[in-house]
């Protein structure tokens, strides 16, 4: 088996641990158990980066190039992009919620309305984890 495809078996078991903590942690919030929330939440995200350098790193190893049918090209730039959208929201909630234990007088306008774009990141981030798991069925 090659690094490449111990890669590919690696993201799917990422993908539906993700799914499930992901899940998790939006019942946490749902319940008002801030604190697990936070914690599950500062993982994912960190270890989502994580995901995407290795994703990086294994893209850049010398293979033979696969070769993708030309209708899945649009499928695969949007569920990039909704993926890095995701990651991006997550990662700005994140730190908005840090900054404000650091300074708590600060008002930002994520924190205000973090519910609101903590719903509409986790509905793109499992979209992401459900293409994810697409993607690995199209080109496994």
């Amino acid at each position: 088996m090659s690094e490449h495809d111990l890669f590919l078996n690696f993201s799917l078991v990422w993908t539906l641990v993700a799914i499930i903590l992901l899940s998790f942690s939006w019942r946490l919030a749902c319940y008002g158990n801030r604190q697990r929330h936070r914690q599950l939440m500062i993982f994912l995200t960190l270890a989502a980066w994580v995901f995407i350098a290795m994703y990086l790193w294994q893209s850049r190893q010398p293979r033979p190039l696969l070769e993708i049918k030309e209708e899945y090209i649009l499928w695969l730039i949007v569920h990039g992009v909704i993926g890095l959208i995701a990651l991006l929201g997550a990662t700005a909630l994140v730190f908005a919620r840090l900054w404000q234990e650091k300074v708590p007088e600060s008002d930002l306008h994520l924190n205000r309305h973090h519910k609101l774009y903590g719903r509409i990141f986790i509905t793109l981030w499992l979209f992401t984890h459900i293409g994810g798991m697409i993607n690995y069925g199209l080109f496994i």
